[in-house]
């Protein structure tokens, strides 16, 4: 299976045809045979990669070894936090699958990501999900350590809540007012 156009992947299928053109022109295609690398061994790398077909396995470079974090398939994409801050990736996917990628430069992928909602919509989904699942696993290591952040069982008054349900106490928080007039 020949893909050679953004139209293919779910964020773009709403894009009409001559814009989707544009985008595919201003992309660097991946093709990636299973067992090599397929993105991330560059150091200085703030692209977005659209996975079209194919499944890939995505790790993040750490300091001390480097960690999986998942295995991604078509209609996928990773490097959207490196675009959006402008920070090198610490990302690196390894094709499992023969895979298309589709690599848009950040400076393509930000106004697209505004201009074209379903792909803002998508990036938006896809850190929430992220958010999520991060904030579970340090309510679940809080828990597991021990360390008072989470309680043993349910919050007093409150059957079935944990404290990382009940809303920060804020109001001894004091405002300054020239701080706050300069930022609005």
């Amino acid at each position: 299976m020949v893909v050679d156009s953004l139209s293919a992947h779910p964020c773009f299928k709403t894009l009409d045809p001559e814009a989707c053109w544009v985008l595919d022109r201003q992309c660097t295609w991946l093709k990636t045979p299973a067992r090599a690398w397929a993105a991330g061994q560059a150091g200085n790398d703030h692209e977005v990669y659209f996975v079209l077909t194919g499944r890939l396995r995505v790790t993040r470079h750490g300091a001390r070894q480097d960690v999986l974090t998942s295995d991604i398939g078509a209609g996928s994409f990773f490097g959207e936090l490196s675009a959006l801050e402008g920070v090198p990736n610490f990302l690196s996917a390894f094709a499992v699958e023969d895979s298309t990628l589709a690599k848009m430069p950040s400076s393509v992928f930000i106004p697209t990501m505004f201009n074209h909602r379903p792909l803002g919509e998508a990036v938006i989904a896809t850190l929430v999900v992220r958010n999520r699942a991060m904030t579970r696993k340090v309510a679940e290591a809080a828990h597991i350590d021990g360390d008072g952040l989470a309680p043993e069982g349910p919050t007093p008054g409150r059957p079935g809540q944990s404290r990382f349900d009940v809303r920060a106490d804020v109001g001894h928080i004091s405002a300054n007012p020239r701080r706050a007039r300069r930022w609005s």
